[in-house]
């Protein structure tokens, strides 16, 4: 559990690192643009006055596949097996078989040997494969980030068993994003946000990694800019979405999921070939989709602490940023000793944000 609080990603932190480089700029502005264009990459939830939230699950387009084998495994490899394990020796010996006779001490044996087989594959087979069940189904429905920008503050809302809510402090954070990349960089990336212990003072390294996959490099720096205008100049700095994504299962996103993969190949003279493998594909696309929906039926929609609902508004109080101690002694222990670790394989330089203005200008 510590390791998905912390962030733990290899790729991740380099890429932080990288970012981190020194520059001559003390202060830690965040008022720089990165980009002329605000872009929202359909990945926002809700807007208002006070607060957006954004999609924070960066593998959610491959969602269905978990639920797949649980279906499989639930439905279909336990069915038969309660089927053979339960049904049939309870057949047997309430009328009988060939080989045994009706109420006899034989099948009564067989029936208590064969239920316990059952009972006992069960339990090996969820408390080894449970971990993985529980992230695609009776979980949370998505993981959602929440920037509010009176309070200055980020909130992540996992679930209990992945860190439950944090929060985080918005002038700590690192954007991994370079808007000298090339456009091919940012195809099917997300947007990372990097919180490091040394500037928020919980003890452990955040990793946020929000939004749908982008398009390209252009898209993901766009993504940024939304974020940052809207935490920095207020609402009225961004363009209004055209769309939000649904917190419920109500939703087309599940065939949109599946079929996002065309987005990336459909470019002028790989078309045709798109069209073809979606055509080949479809059967799977339409079940991939199916167990995404079914997935979203099996969830439940996330909810925010009060505390965390009322941010910002007048007379109410400023949500108490998270520290490492707020899980418990044990797990505090865990990530604090986890970071010192990171830290001392890969040390950080000196934590002066990176300057987009100086580095256009050179």
């Amino acid at each position: 559990m510590d390791k998905m609080m912390a962030g733990s990603d290899g790729g991740a932190l380099e890429n932080l690192t990288e970012n981190a480089q020194e520059s001559d700029d003390v202060a830690l502005p965040l008022d720089e643009s990165a980009s002329s264009l605000a872009r929202d990459a359909n990945s926002l939830y809700a807007v208002d006055e006070v607060s957006i939230d954004v999609r924070a699950a960066f593998q959610e387009d491959k969602r269905g596949v978990i639920t797949f084998f649980f279906i499989a495994l639930a439905l279909g490899v336990n069915g038969y097996m309660a089927f053979v394990s339960l049904y049939m020796p309870l057949n047997i010996y309430i009328y009988g078989s060939l080989y045994a006779k009706p109420w006899g001490g034989g099948a009564l044996i067989f029936g208590i040997f064969s239920s316990t087989s059952w009972v006992c594959m069960n339990y090996f087979l969820w408390k080894y494969t449970w971990k993985w069940i529980r992230t695609e189904v009776f979980t949370h429905r998505h993981l959602v980030a929440r920037f509010n920008r009176r309070t200055r503050q980020v909130h992540i809302n996992r679930p209990a068993y992945a860190g439950g809510v944090v929060t985080l402090p918005w002038d700590a954070v690192v954007p991994v994003i370079d808007p000298d990349h090339e456009e091919y960089v940012g195809i099917g990336g997300v947007l990372i946000l990097g919180f490091m212990s040394e500037q928020t003072g919980a003890g452990y390294d955040e990793t946020l990694m929000l939004g749908r996959p982008m398009s390209g490099n252009a898209e993901l720096v766009g993504f940024w800019e939304y974020i940052r205008r809207f935490m920095e100049d207020g609402p009225d700095s961004v363009p209004r979405p055209k769309r939000l994504l649904k917190l419920h299962p109500f939703t087309w996103e599940p065939l949109r999921a599946a079929m996002r993969f065309m987005s990336l190949t459909w470019r002028p003279g790989g078309r045709l070939g798109t069209i073809i493998a979606a055509t080949l594909l479809s059967p799977l696309i339409l079940l991939l989709a199916l167990c995404h929906w079914i997935s979203l039926f099996l969830c439940h929609q996330p909810r925010w602490p009060k505390i965390i609902e009322e941010a910002g508004q007048p007379g109410k109080p400023v949500p108490k940023l998270t520290v490492a101690e707020d899980f418990g002694p044990e797990t505090a222990e865990r990530l604090r000793a986890n970071c010192l670790s990171d830290r001392a394989n890969r040390p950080l330089p000196p934590f002066k944000r990176k300057s987009f203005k100086k580095q256009a200008s050179d």
